[in-house]
């Protein structure tokens, strides 16, 4: 099929069924094909062979697409001793690395991704039988499914962003593999959904918590040593970049190379903790960026996409593409094959500071003490504290019902309202419309987790996951796999086992992960308590290209599906009504905007 050429890399899981061999013809010409031990299709797609491995043991077959640990022997004795397909499922945790488990057990179809989303996979009724896939998009083409708006709808929420709505494809009929679960495809074509994961509860002590994201966290940069790619690292001077620079240096065999971008803002101190932990990193080659070396934030926003592989869904923080693009080309320029990002670790190593009102119910006393340094910490008022508190009263599922009736347009003066949010653009219609579509969301939804903090903890998770994931195109056209370590399942599960109140305290920076690299990580690198912030370049990105901004206003393809008002947004963008928390509602409006536009050119260009 000829839209699957932009596809980047993809791949359709079929079930062992008859009817998969005409979906199978469908999806020709496709570079890669595995069979299920009967002969039919199995695995269709494209993908890098380095980054596929398989073994085989009688009518059992497993691979893996992505990092992983395990090699063809490995999985081999893995399928060996496999009876049923859930036997698979916790393999994930144990195997280190970043991969998409794939399994036909016996003519039974087994799938699932990654916890974070950052390997993803989908299903959908294709004909007669249910097929999963690790892009929508693809799935979409197959199936002949158009843009579903009500979920589109969603990406233009503001604050409170719904935890279901962060990854949910933006297609009509395709569904998402919840994250902690996996999808079996019956002979029948029937599919069964399963959860294969549930959070750990956080009962475990700060020591041997940091013993185990040790382990998690150096299992998971080895798994890409592993690979015998060509490595590079982010070395940004925060300690998530920094500790995976000094754990790859410790076993990379070869030069390497790190990547260090110049101050973001006045006041930014990272380019400094850079240079102090290189110091310590004798033999490296540093890639030194300023910002004056990267193009403004929303600079291609007029440029259609054009990679392959960004056409499944808007890309979340488009205003970072151009600088995307332009890191991706210098590391591809570089030689590099796969580049090491600390991208991941603020929201798996920490999790919320929310857990302050968790640990009221079984420690009130410390709960009191951190309070107060929260409080001091991030100038929480009384009556933040109250509504804080006042949310966490009812499991999710409860508070997304509350919130639902409620939702209302966004002031864009401050984010800390109790309110479920959009931009104040957006037209009386589709606020109504997001009433009924969480009311129906509430309904069906679940928490995540046995507490509050465990929530929102995957909560930020799937966002960060979201946003790398969309990014993993721009540098896989220069030949770069970007891969996140901190997002790998063992090292999730890991940090998620600590005690909440041990893993983020407002008296100490990233204690976890700063146990968990002593003796490591220099010592001096690990007592930074600073953490850079850069929104000032991205107001001033805004207002450099506001003309370009102006532009998508015009004949906007949101306002004309009813969901906009394009006069009330171009008249924010020029008359520069900026407030605190403009840009974040104008990413999520133009990146929805940008990619309804790129959908109609790569139409019309296989239309030629």
């Amino acid at each position: 099929m000829k839209q699957f050429d932009r596809a980047g890399e993809w791949l359709v899981v079929l079930p062992d069924h008859v009817a998969s061999v005409v979906l199978a013809e469908k999806l020709e010409p496709a570079p890669q094909r595995v069979d299920h031990p009967s002969g039919r299709p199995w695995l269709i797609g494209s993908w890098e062979s380095a980054d596929f491995r398989i073994g085989e043991a009688g009518a059992t077959k497993i691979a893996t697409l992505g990092f992983s640990s395990a090699g063809p022997q490995r999985l081999a004795q893995i399928a060996a001793r496999t009876r049923r397909v859930t036997d698979l499922d916790s393999l994930g945790g144990k195997l280190p690395g970043c991969f998409h488990l794939l399994a036909t057990v016996d003519g039974v179809t087994h799938a699932y991704g990654t916890l974070s989303g950052l390997r993803k996979l989908v299903y959908g009724r294709a004909g007669e039988v249910t097929v999963a896939a690790t892009r929508a998009d693809v799935l979409a083409a197959l199936t002949g499914a158009g843009i579903d708006e009500e979920r589109l709808l969603l990406r233009l929420l503001v604050a409170e962003a719904v935890l279901h709505s962060v990854n949910t494809p933006v297609w009509r009929g395709v569904r998402l593999v919840d994250e902690d679960s996996s999808i079996t495809l019956h002979p029948t074509g029937r599919p069964t959904v399963t959860r294969r994961w549930n959070p750990p509860l956080d009962r475990l002590p700060r020591k041997p918590a940091a013993q185990r994201l040790r382990q998690a966290l150096g299992d998971a940069v080895q798994a890409r040593v592993d690979s015998g790619l060509k490595l590079t690292c982010d070395l940004s001077g925060g300690l998530d970049s920094t500790s995976l620079s000094f754990l790859l240096a410790r076993s990379y065999d070869q030069p390497l190379t790190t990547l260090t971008q110049g101050a973001a803002a006045p006041g930014d101190d990272d380019p400094m903790w850079a240079d102090l932990a290189a110091e310590k990193l004798p033999g490296i080659r540093r890639l030194m960026l300023t910002f004056a070396d990267l193009p403004t934030h929303y600079a291609d926003v007029l440029d259609a996409a054009k990679v392959p592989g960004t056409d499944e869904e808007p890309f979340p923080g488009i205003e970072d593409r151009p600088i995307y693009r332009r890191i991706a080309a210098l590391l591809g320029a570089e030689g590099s094959r796969a580049h090491l990002t600390g991208e991941g670790g603020d929201e798996v190593v920490q999790g919320g500071s929310a857990g302050v009102f968790d640990l009221f119910r079984t420690q009130p006393r410390v709960a009191l003490a951190y309070l107060r340094g929260y409080r001091a910490l991030y100038h929480w008022t009384w009556s933040d504290v109250a509504r804080m508190a006042f949310d966490q009263r009812h499991p999710y599922p409860a508070w997304l019902a509350a919130r639902a009736r409620r939702v209302t347009t966004h002031s864009l003066d401050d984010e800390s309202s109790p309110l479920i949010q959009m931009p104040p653009w957006a037209t009386p219609d589709a606020v109504a419309a997001m009433r009924d579509l969480l009311a129906d969301e509430a309904r069906r939804t679940r928490q995540h987790g046995h507490n509050w903090t465990a929530h929102h903890t995957i909560w930020g998770i799937r966002l960060c996951a979201g946003l790398v994931r969309r990014t993993v195109p721009l540098y896989a056209a220069e030949g770069v796999r970007l891969t996140s370590p901190y997002m790998d399942d063992a090292v999730i599960d890991a940090c998620m086992s600590a005690q909440a109140h041990e893993r983020r305290t407002p008296w100490e920076y990233k204690p976890l992960l700063a146990d968990a690299m002593r003796g490591i990580v220099p010592d001096q690198s690990l007592a930074r308590t600073t953490k850079a912030e850069g929104s000032p370049l991205e107001h001033a990105g805004i207002r450099t290209n506001v003309a370009k901004l102006a532009a998508l206003c015009e004949d906007s393809r949101l306002a004309a599906r009813g969901l906009i008002d394009a006069d009330k947004l171009r008249s924010i963008c020029t008359s520069f009504q900026m407030r605190p928390f403009t840009p974040y509602p104008m990413s999520m409006t133009f990146s929805c905007e940008r990619w309804l536009r790129d959908l109609e050119s790569t139409a019309a260009m296989e239309a030629s």
